[in-house]
């Protein structure tokens, strides 16, 4: 597999994802074509019909969406510059370009209800993706949400609360026949 991820990579030029999946393939050249997974990170306000088009064009096999949420306030609150209605139509642009498309999701997260997640994952899976990756929201020591965190301005749901969502989580995607 080759995965271009971290950042925006979204925001490279196709040609030059296309360049560097040519070199790869010059590296190892009995790398087979066919199965070889070719992933792309992006996010919905990155996204473009005609940029994943020209992506797909050039090697890309699956693209991975840095949704996050699918509620606006939670999406303000995680510093994203989308909404929640932009990440949707991503997914439907990226459904028409690519076989096999992600969605990257944060739960546990301040405020968060079973009941709320429950209704952002039906959203998400009633898309028919086929994998999506899920993050329980967690603070790390240097980032600006530490700092919030450290002075009152949130609090986390504790720990028996973000073990219900977790388990809300597993019994939607067993629902929906992911593991």
């Amino acid at each position: 597999s080759i995965f271009f991820g971290g950042g925006t990579p979204s925001l490279m030029a196709p040609e030059t994802v296309a360049a560097v999946i040519a070199h790869a393939r010059a590296l190892w050249p009995e790398t087979p074509k066919e199965g070889l997974e070719i992933t792309l990170e992006a996010n919905p306000t990155s996204v473009e019909a005609a940029k994943f088009e020209a992506f797909r064009d050039a090697g890309v096999t699956r693209v991975s969406i840095g949704i996050q949420a699918l509620d606006n306030t939670a999406l303000n609150f995680l510093g994203r510059e989308h909404s929640a209605g932009e990440a949707l139509g991503a997914l439907n642009i990226a459904r028409k370009n690519f076989t096999r498309v992600n969605a990257d999701m944060i739960y546990a997260r301040p405020d968060q209800t079973v009941a709320h997640w429950k209704t952002e994952l039906k959203q998400l899976l009633d898309q028919g993706l086929d994998h999506l990756s899920l993050y329980q929201l967690t603070i790390e020591r240097g980032t600006p949400f530490f700092g919030l965190h450290r002075k009152g301005a949130f609090e986390l749901p504790d720990d028996d609360d973000a073990a219900k969502l977790y388990d809300a989580t597993g019994d939607m995607l067993e629902a929906y026949g992911l593991k």
